[in-house]
């Protein structure tokens, strides 16, 4: 009897210390059981980084393309805005046209890839600028052309058929034959073809003369003291007006002008066609000409240089005028 109360004894004991008996006496405060799941093969691939770089690379593109598509719409707007404000007898409006249309669109796809890079991570800034800075000094002549020509074209300073003299290494007076992007031809009076650059023409002046009616021109003209004035003003107004260039005729004015040391300056205030491929000097020179004969009909004589020589005595002039002789 004593046995057996000994060994339920020592099963209470050891149910009294073992973990289940515990645990039941002193449950957990958090009763929540936590339960952990291995992440599915899909979900590993989803969460990698080459999924994510693609997703960042599919939507540059997205925007890439819709960013050609508003290039392209500004490109086009560019395009009808200079046909629309160019002079229909401007043959040239359609190149000019299209050359902006496609400078607009260039520019604005280089803008748009650089915005695609830029959010996929590259920072194409460097590249950018070297290369564009490399471009303009290898082709900055072109370039510096192509913007000139843009801007004679779509200014119209001057235009096809005018006649001008352009003072640039040389003086060239001649019509304007063509106008392109990079050059402009000039038709020189002595029927030379004349190719400049455009950044010639937009540096050094320029006379136009076919955008005026008329040109106003002072000629000079000089007689002797002996002279009698109202005649010499009377022939040279007669003799310019006769010249079939002299447009205005009833503006032509002609007055002394000066008493100079050995001679009467008189002034010829003249208007003439500009359009007459006449240069100012050809003018002149054909007055001058005509002058000179009538004032040889009209006995007006024309003063020369002299060189008067004054002897104390009649010796002196005698020694002279041998030495001359022998």
């Amino acid at each position: 009897m004593r046995n057996d109360k000994y060994e339920w004894n020592e099963v209470i004991r050891n149910f009294e210390n073992s973990r289940w008996f515990y645990t039941f006496i002193n449950p957990p405060m958090n009763t929540e059981i936590a339960t952990t799941t291995e992440p599915t093969v899909l979900q590993n691939f989803l969460n990698s980084a080459i999924v994510s770089y693609g997703l960042k690379i599919i939507w540059a593109i997205a925007v890439i393309l819709l960013l050609l598509l508003i290039s392209k719409f500004i490109a086009g707007i560019v395009r009808r805005n200079i046909i629309k404000s160019a002079d229909a007898n401007n043959k040239h409006s359609e190149k000019i046209a299209k050359l902006m249309h496609d400078i607009t669109f260039y520019v604005l796809v280089i803008f748009s890839f650089f915005i695609g890079f830029e959010m996929v991570g590259f920072n194409v800034g460097l590249i950018v600028w070297g290369i564009s800075f490399g471009v303009w000094l290898a082709f900055k002549e072109i370039l510096g052309n192509m913007v000139a020509g843009i801007m004679i074209l779509y200014t119209k300073e001057f235009k096809l058929w005018d006649i001008v003299e352009i003072n640039a290494d040389q003086v060239y007076f001649g019509k304007i034959e063509e106008i392109t992007i990079r050059y402009t031809i000039i038709r020189t009076i002595d029927l030379r073809q004349v190719v400049l650059p455009n950044m010639t023409l937009i540096s050094v002046p320029i006379k136009t003369y076919s955008s005026e009616t008329v040109v106003k021109m002072m000629i000079p003209f000089r007689a002797h003291y002996d002279s009698d004035i109202n005649l010499v003003i009377e022939v040279i107004k007669n003799t310019v007006n006769s010249c079939e260039f002299i447009k205005e005729k009833e503006n032509t004015k002609v007055f002394l002008s000066e008493y100079l040391d050995s001679s009467i300056e008189f002034k010829a205030f003249i208007s003439f066609d500009p359009n007459g491929w006449l240069l100012p000097e050809m003018v002149k020179g054909q007055i001058y000409e005509k002058i000179n004969d009538e004032f040889t009909k009209n006995n007006i004589d024309i003063p020369y240089n002299m060189t008067t020589v004054t002897f104390e005595t009649p010796e002196d002039k005698a020694f002279i005028e041998k030495k001359i002789v022998s």
